[in-house]
């Protein structure tokens, strides 16, 4: 678990230094810090927020970057120091114990934090964005190679979009990029189909009613292997050129929550896009445990409870006690007794 944390010039937070237990308890009224403290958990730990892809909305307002450094207890007793840095510029720094590491992949690769929020209906009633956004990070997650392989497929596909929008583009140059992205984005699909496959089987298990089953339809681009991508840029390019934009990939794939094998978008209840959503998550929660070791699982629940029946509430606290840590935001002390002797930090924090 995090034993050590500290926070330097993150978002409101000028600097804080706590110290956490296995159950945490953020307690405080709305706008006071909870949710941007559960942020930075969250970043360390994936070196993504859940909240924003925007890098300046992380820093301090009048500050060059943020600093993030963390203890994470081993179960076997040893402690690995985790530390990330990041500018305004985009210039990133990671150190393991001290010692710079150039692989984001293999700094997540510590622990593995899931986060709960009410933003998280998005998953159900949002753009296609949001969700292609969880199951890149689920699968970041589960799968050691899949960062690797969106990182080569993202970078190919910024430096064809320059060349289309450069209003000059050479054929050959084009042909040279739809390659990378044609190899990278086949390998991306095959890992997401498996990745998909494994969730959908732990999100159907969830539901009590048979009939309210939730399972997602992976819309991709392409389901073919490489070839099948170079003849979709084939068909595309003139058009693309034309508008000086990639408009085809896996970067462009969907995924459709279906219930009962309907389409929840546009249908469901709000009650039921919320507790939908819950589920998206506790299946993610459940899959990183299974496949990575309940130890190794923080989980991060920023106010998403309040409106749960008492059955769903203390099913979600059963499923997720497992969990080798556990962050709640609550704006009152809540009273069960699965929170007993967590270690409580009244917000909005008092310096250091």
């Amino acid at each position: 678990m995090i034993g050590e944390f500290r926070a330097l010039n993150w978002r409101s937070c000028q600097r804080t230094r706590l110290s956490f237990d296995r159950k945490n308890l953020f307690i405080g009224p709305n706008g006071s810090g909870k949710s941007n403290l559960l942020e930075a958990l969250g970043f360390l730990g994936i070196l993504r927020s859940f909240r924003t892809s925007r890098i300046n909305e992380l820093i301090r307002l009048g500050c060059d970057g943020f600093h993030l450094r963390g203890v994470w207890q081993q179960p076997s007793g040893s402690a690995v120091q985790l530390e990330v840095a990041l500018n305004r510029s985009g210039q990133r720094q990671l150190q393991i114990n001290g010692t710079l590491e150039s692989s984001g992949r293999d700094f997540i690769q510590h622990f593995y934090p899931v986060v709960f929020a009410p933003e998280d209906m998005d998953l159900v009633c949002g753009i296609p964005t949001l969700r292609r956004r969880f199951f890149d990070m689920l699968a970041s997650q589960l799968d050691d190679g899949y960062i690797n392989v969106l990182h080569d497929y993202m970078h190919a596909l910024k430096l064809r979009n320059l060349a289309l929008r450069s209003g000059k583009c050479n054929l050959e140059k084009l042909k040279i990029y739809e390659g990378l992205l044609a190899f990278a984005g086949a390998d991306l699909t095959a890992r997401r189909q498996r990745c998909v496959e494994k969730f959908n089987h732990v999100l159907s298990g969830l539901a009590d009613d048979p009939q309210a089953k939730l399972n997602f339809d992976y819309r991709m681009q392409c389901s073919s292997g490489p070839e099948a991508y170079l003849e979709l840029f084939d068909r595309n390019r003139n058009r693309e050129m034309e508008k000086r934009v990639t408009l085809c990939g896996c970067h462009l794939d969907d995924f459709n929550l279906l219930r009962g094998n309907q389409l929840m978008r546009g249908f469901a209840s709000n009650g039921q896009n919320r507790l939908a959503a819950l589920h998206c998550k506790l299946a993610a929660a459940l899959l990183v445990m299974h496949n990575r070791g309940a130890e190794k699982l923080v989980a991060l629940v920023d106010d998403v409870t309040g409106e749960l029946d008492e059955y769903n509430r203390m099913r979600f606290y059963r499923l997720l006690e497992p969990a080798g840590q556990l962050f709640f935001t609550f704006t009152e002390q809540p009273a069960e007794d699965f929170f007993a002797g967590a270690k409580i930090f009244d917000f909005p924090l008092s310096a250091p």
